[in-house]
């Protein structure tokens, strides 16, 4: 709610006050073309002394009212919040409410995004915006990957999203989760993953969110609510390799990589030879060591755009064809088609602002 209270009152700032200042600095220019002794050169001063006053009173007023109004609301939204909080943290039940809620938001959200939809048909495209945040997990307390790792993967993401969608991707990196359950490290997919966000491991990553964000309504209801990407040791339970991410899609706020599709570069000794298996051993940066880093083979440079298209509303990999974002296996290109735009820009953690 913090968030939103900022993101609105600079929006104000730059499309209200900003203009009006800028109209009394060049009204000012204009009215002193004018010789003293016209009136119009007067009334053209009296003018803008006024628009100044009337800026110089209405924007302090609005401020405070804005802040004391955004500051009640969100009380209330955080004593909803924490009653939200505890009842979606219960196993089975609270993941049942949180789709039955979701489902219905979503096609809420959807059937807004025909007139996003629309605009686009007759050339109004209009950025939008997603914001993902990026929390690896430790082995213990040695970190799976650190933003050194992550960030280029992350721009790659960052630049399919706005290259075919028009969705500019705001990234925000966290530290490593350290001393994570065992079963945080490991997630299954399809079944196996809605299995798991219903049990232990649901409630696990919902808490995470909960440390992560001031409010949990926002990610109840996926209005505006940020997408987290969670590095882990394996994604299936067929052993590291097998599957690089896995999503819930629309009833989930976060997706799950293995660190071994993630990361570039993998630990290699001083004769160039990779480290295997490549899971659990940390990742290294380059560094001037006795260890060198050397390409890694599992790399998936588009797995998190990939999956992130799943949690924006993109389910399963029907119809996709090589060289397509949203193909299963080896991911070779980053094309979306027009259909499949419109379905993630209308997503409700996809907004405006």
């Amino acid at each position: 709610m913090a968030t939103i209270c900022k993101d609105v009152q600079e929006w104000v700032e730059e499309q209200v006050w900003k203009p009006v200042d800028d109209w009394v600095e060049r009204t000012e220019k204009r009215c002193e073309e004018y010789d003293w002794w016209n009136p119009i050169g007067w009334f053209c001063w009296l003018v803008t002394i006024v628009v100044k006053i009337v800026r110089w009173v209405l924007a302090p007023v609005f401020t405070l009212v804005f802040r004391i109004v955004c500051e009640v609301v969100n009380f209330f939204v955080n004593v909803v919040a924490a009653v939200v909080n505890i009842v979606l943290a219960i196993p089975i039940i609270g993941p049942i409410i949180k789709a039955i809620i979701r489902a219905v938001v979503t096609a809420v959200s959807y059937v807004i995004g025909l007139l996003d939809g629309l605009g686009r048909l007759v050339g109004i495209r209009i950025t939008k915006h997603l914001r993902v945040h990026v929390m690896p997990l430790c082995e213990g307390v040695i970190p799976l990957a650190y933003e050194a790792h992550l960030a280029p993967i992350m721009r790659e993401t960052e630049r399919i999203l706005y290259a075919r969608a028009q969705i500019r991707v705001h990234t925000r990196f966290h530290e490593p989760i350290r001393n994570p359950p065992e079963n945080a490290l490991r997630l299954g997919t399809e079944v196996d993953l809605i299995a798991d966000e219903a049990w232990l491991k649901g409630t696990w990553h919902q808490m995470q969110t909960v440390k992560l964000f001031e409010s949990n309504l926002w990610s109840l209801l996926a209005v505006g609510h940020p997408i987290v990407v969670y590095v882990v040791r394996e994604v299936g339970y067929d052993g590291p390799g097998t599957v690089a991410g896995a999503s819930g899609g629309l009833f989930t706020d976060w997706i799950a990589v293995e660190r071994d599709s993630v990361v570039p570069q993998i630990v290699a000794d001083a004769t160039g030879a990779p480290a295997t298996p490549l899971s659990p051993h940390p990742p290294t940066v380059a560094s001037p060591t006795a260890t060198v880093p050397v390409a890694n083979r599992s790399y998936a440079q588009r797995i998190i755009a990939h999956e992130i298209c799943h949690s924006l509303g993109l389910l399963g990999h029907a119809n996709s064809n090589p060289g397509e974002l949203m193909v299963p296996g080896s991911i070779t290109g980053d094309a979306l088609s027009p259909f499949q735009v419109g379905i993630i820009r209308s997503s409700g953690h996809v907004t405006f602002l």
